[in-house]
């Protein structure tokens, strides 16, 4: 068996988690927030508590990552806690919805933006997103430094970006943070139960990314020590920089406006209406920061989630041929192009960045929520064994996580959505193929033997 490439340093790892977190979230998902929250207060406290979860997750998946170093991420922990057809399941959601799902969304935005300096016809922005894809695809097939450095700089130079947006709307916006906002609502009246959980949709979307280091843990240096450390630390980055951005908008936009942009038929971006307030004419810098952002957000996910396809083709629990790495670059190059050829039909299946992410985030935040119950199971199969890292204030934080995120997926399974139920229905659809691969499996096994 061909053993991957090691190298990709904590800073790296660090990248990759930032990174694949920010990308198209704090810039399209406000709008969508404000619509369904009626005070910035709430929806502040909205982005703190999703920066919470995330971080706990992260401290349980860093005492995962420090037993099982080995490339999988959730993949590897779920196949440890509750056998290979709970890793299988999630490796074909990956594939089916959670990962290719992300590119879409992610190429779907950079053709949105892109196309502020092409001017194509709308009707063109599908055709542009999928294109994007192919591009990114043929890039992530080359040597992994290429990628290390394109991760890199393409999340520095997103901060550097970010961080200047957010200094000149802290400075120059004239606006009261906590304004209130003018729709009709009771005086003090609280968001109800529905409209708290749907915004989370959006705000768990923007957090969707810091467990991603994990599934290049076998071609990391120093895994059991690195892998931990660049989800906290990568968690702790994006968290701040989520709660300051908002800041900065409430700073320069009223509630109401934020809120009309999700609005049907309305296309508008919070990030580049701030950016016409507080410095007009320079409009055009934001389009290419969200452009610049997805596109290095796409690619990350190209780079790291087609190692669960290799891994599972490795276990003879998906076809072989996306076992095979290329010969120079070293990439899993036949997996890469499954899920880029799969995100293509996703932009065209579903069409809507909106629509995207609500078929995605349900899906895998559930995985989330089940692999966070495993580390009970862990700790009670390794019982005599003491990882580098384990959780602190266990078993409490794993049950706040666990009571938060299964709150959000009860109420949101209650939603009348169409992509909600398409994106759970791919489970059972892959409880199917489990056994189709594992009875293959079987056969070779035995023609092995003899």
């Amino acid at each position: 068996m061909e053993t991957p490439k090691k190298g990709l340093s904590l800073f790296a790892l660090t990248m990759i988690a930032i990174g694949a977190t920010i990308a198209s979230g704090i810039f399209k998902t406000p709008s969508g927030i404000a619509a369904k929250v009626y005070s910035n207060e709430t929806i502040i406290y909205l982005w703190i508590a999703g920066g919470l979860i995330s971080m706990i997750g992260a401290l349980v998946f860093a005492e995962f990552g420090s037993r099982f170093a080995n490339a999988g991420g959730v993949y590897t922990y779920l196949n440890k806690a509750f056998g290979p057809m709970f890793g299988f399941l999630y490796g074909w959601c990956l594939l089916i919805v959670i990962s290719s799902g992300t590119i879409a969304a992610l190429c779907t935005v950079f053709a949105e933006n892109i196309n502020y300096f092409l001017h194509l016809d709308e009707s063109m922005q599908p055709l542009l997103a999928m294109a994007t894809v192919v591009v990114l695809t043929l890039f992530n097939t080359f040597v992994l430094k290429s990628s290390e450095w394109f991760a890199n700089i393409g999340t520095v130079l997103k901060i550097i970006g970010i961080y200047g947006l957010l200094a000149l709307a802290l400075m120059l916006g004239k606006k009261g943070i906590f304004d209130a906002a003018m729709v009709a609502i009771e005086p003090g009246a609280l968001p109800k139960a529905d409209n708290l959980a749907g915004a989370f949709v959006g705000v768990l979307w923007s957090y969707t990314g810091w467990h991603y280091a994990s599934f290049v843990s076998g071609e990391a240096s120093n895994p059991k020590r690195n892998i931990p450390l660049a989800m906290i630390l990568g968690t702790g980055a994006v968290t701040l920089t989520y709660v300051l951005c908002n800041l900065g908008y409430f700073k320069v936009l009223d509630h109401d406006t934020i809120a009309s942009f999700a609005a049907e038929g309305v296309n508008k971006v919070v990030a580049v209406e701030t950016m016409k307030v507080i410095m007009p004419g320079m409009d055009y810098l934001m389009p290419a920061l969200i452009s610049l952002s997805v596109f290095a957000g796409a690619g990350l996910y190209i780079l790291s989630t087609p190692r669960i396809f290799s891994q599972m083709a490795k276990e003879k629990l998906f076809f072989s041929s996306f076992a095979k790495t290329h010969p120079t670059y070293g990439v899993p190059v036949n997996a890469i192009i499954l899920q880029s050829s799969w995100a293509m039909v996703l932009i065209a299946l579903w069409g809507s960045f909106g629509s995207i992410i609500e078929y995605v985030t349900f899906v895998e935040w559930l995985f989330l929520l089940i692999t966070c119950i495993g580390i009970f199971k862990i700790r009670a199969i390794y019982k005599d064994e003491t990882p580098a890292f384990k959780t602190p204030l266990y078993p409490i934080l794993p049950l706040i996580f666990i009571a938060c995120v299964g709150w959000f997926i009860f109420k949101n399974a209650l939603a009348d959505k169409a992509e909600y139920y398409v994106g759970l229905a791919v489970i059972p659809l892959g409880v199917v193929a489990y056994f189709f691969f594992k009875s293959r499996q079987t056969k070779s096994d035995a023609t092995d033997t003899l």
